[in-house]
């Protein structure tokens, strides 16, 4: 762990701007810790070992006297100390704002605090707890009935719409539904018109593939009972598997919906 700070009564508080030089009284004229403090009071924590490359979600919890920014640095490996995160991407986490899934192995957190300058307070800021947790746990919805042309993308090809309450999908199980249509069992014009080109009353064949290298995933949909597999929009249910929505709260901590 490295800070900036000191350690004392159970609480990390800001080192201060003097010198040696700076204190130019006698030892009777300091009573009491009353110097600048450097800010921002930083704390980061050693690298965390997921122990395999993951899709995670990063979660925080901490006691300070200020709302707190958090930054992530992640990565798939690490130093031959495995003290420092080899090229690291990096999130930066500020209170009441959104905050998505990582995909790493190797994590690493650091925590800022300093004035709140809108309150205009005067406390000198301090951390006293701080806990991080990498997460896996998944939660399983189901959505009955979805309508695949309300979705973004184009006639056969729909971008799977992440629930609120999910923060991305990990697999998904989609049922579409039939319907009945008036079908193109040949190319128009290859037989005359009249004959067997089209059969009315007929039922559409669903067909949905799942293209999880893109994000969001995408649904390429097919009717089997047409000529030339035709791009269609149809009705699915879908059992769907992710992690849990994240968000900062007001403080900073990052927690899960």
């Amino acid at each position: 762990m490295a800070s900036n700070g000191i350690y004392t009564n159970g609480q990390l508080i800001p080192n201060c701007t003097e010198t040696w030089a700076s204190l130019s009284g006698g030892w009777s004229t300091y009573t009491s810790w009353e110097f600048t403090p450097l800010l921002p009071l930083t704390y980061t924590t050693p690298v965390i070992d997921f122990g395999r490359i993951d899709t995670v979600n990063p979660l925080t919890s901490f006691s300070a006297s200020h709302p707190m920014n958090t930054t992530i640095n992640y990565g798939n490996t690490v130093d031959s100390s495995g003290g420092s995160i080899d090229s690291p991407s990096t999130v930066n986490v500020t209170p009441s704002s959104a905050v998505t899934s990582i995909t790493g192995r190797y994590f690493q957190f650091t925590f800022s605090v300093d004035y709140d300058d809108s309150a205009g307070d005067s406390v000198t800021p301090f951390i006293q707890e701080i806990k991080t947790n990498i997460s896996k746990d998944t939660k399983q919805i189901f959505k009955d009935s979805i309508d695949s042309s309300t979705l973004s993308g184009s006639t056969g090809q729909r971008e799977l719409s992440v629930p609120g309450d999910l923060g991305s999908v990990i697999s998904a199980v989609i049922t579409p539904h039939t319907a009945t249509s008036t079908t193109t069992y040949v190319a128009d014009t290859y037989v005359a018109s009249g004959y067997v080109e089209t059969i009315a009353g007929d039922i559409t064949l669903p067909h949905i593939v799942l293209d999880k290298s893109t994000d969001p995933i995408t649904l390429n949909i097919r009717d089997l009972n047409t000529y030339g597999k035709t791009n269609i929009d149809c009705t699915f249910d879908a059992v769907l598997v992710g992690l849990p929505g994240m968000t900062a709260d007001v403080d900073g901590q990052i927690v899960e919906a």
